[in-house]
């Protein structure tokens, strides 16, 4: 995207959105410094909910323990969902015209429970692999690992108690990132929810190819799910991260008037969609280019 903006402010705004980060990866330090004196504990388990920031934080986390002399693996808990003809199923029963990925009961329990028993019961284990092309589990990776290991199951099922159980039968430490304060810029204040739904407007057109109408017709089963199975956890959490961005609005606009200019005056989503554009009409653009590969908001755009 073209933008007409000096020399002098792109670098203002570049220092800017580095210190905003340098603040939001700081936080990862004091928590993984404090697990890491609990020498027997090798779970972490990190949730939130949509387009919280978790891809991010779990990175960050990795090169934190590592700087700690671990060795972290990232499992990311969408590889033990039940194939695709079995999760179509039970999203029949459920009467949804869509497939669920968010219930708890998607996940194949006995092979997640089994996964987390060879952590302690083995040198070696053995993790599946989920293809979301073909909805399918496509196979098995293979990892030496020894007692200094930690293993960070990232998703939102994480919190889902039937998986806390499995999860934490030998001790495990929970992460919750989500934007948990207002953004405000000139004026315009947007909710934490607001912010997610903006967020995922841009992530999924731009990376999962998904028009704002689908977006928006799957966000009222997403924020469904949330209210019922990941926000109830969220105060049960060893740890809180606030993953809102002071410049994320200036990001986010370009993006948001280019895919939601496309959305027809005769959709049901179209007054939402202007209402976005209403809301963020007189906020100031800040280039993507400024957004370096290791920040949270290269999950977005």
């Amino acid at each position: 995207m073209a933008y007409n903006i000096d020399d002098r402010k792109l670098t203002e705004k570049a220092e800017w959105i580095a210190l905003c980060e340098k603040r939001f990866s700081e936080q990862f330090f004091g928590i993984a410094e404090d697990i890491c004196k609990n020498r027997g504990l090798r779970i972490v388990r990190l949730y939130g909910p949509t387009c919280s920031g978790k891809t991010t934080a779990a990175r960050l986390l990795i090169s934190m323990f590592e700087s700690f002399g671990k060795k972290a693996h990232l499992v990311s808990i969408d590889d033990f969902f039940f194939n695709h003809e079995v999760l179509e199923q039970r999203s029949r029963e459920k009467g949804l015209r869509r497939l669920d990925y968010d219930s708890p009961d998607t996940i194949d329990s006995e092979e997640l429970y089994r996964f987390a028993k060879e952590i302690f019961e083995s040198d070696e284990v053995h993790c599946p692999v989920f293809d979301f092309k073909t909805g399918s589990r496509v196979g098995y990776k293979t990892l030496s690992i020894d007692d200094n290991d930690i293993f960070i199951f990232e998703g939102i099922q994480a919190c889902y108690p039937i998986v806390k159980e499995m999860l934490s039968e030998h001790g495990s430490a929970s992460i919750f990132i989500a934007p948990q304060k207002n953004v405000s810029v000139n004026g315009v204040t947007l909710s934490p929810n607001r912010l997610r739904l903006m967020r995922r407007l841009v992530r999924d057109y731009h990376f999962r190819n998904s028009s704002p109408e689908f977006t928006f017709e799957l966000w009222k089963s997403v924020r469904d799910n949330e209210k019922k199975n990941i926000f109830p956890y969220a105060d049960e959490s060893d740890y809180c991260i606030d993953s809102a961005m002071p410049y994320e609005l200036g990001v986010l606009k370009p993006f948001l008037c280019e895919i939601l200019n496309t959305v027809s005056e005769d959709s049901e989503y179209f007054e939402k969609s202007r209402q976005i554009l209403e809301a963020i009409k007189n906020i100031e653009v800040i280039p993507c280019e400024l957004i370096r590969e290791e920040y949270l908001y290269s999950e977005f755009v």
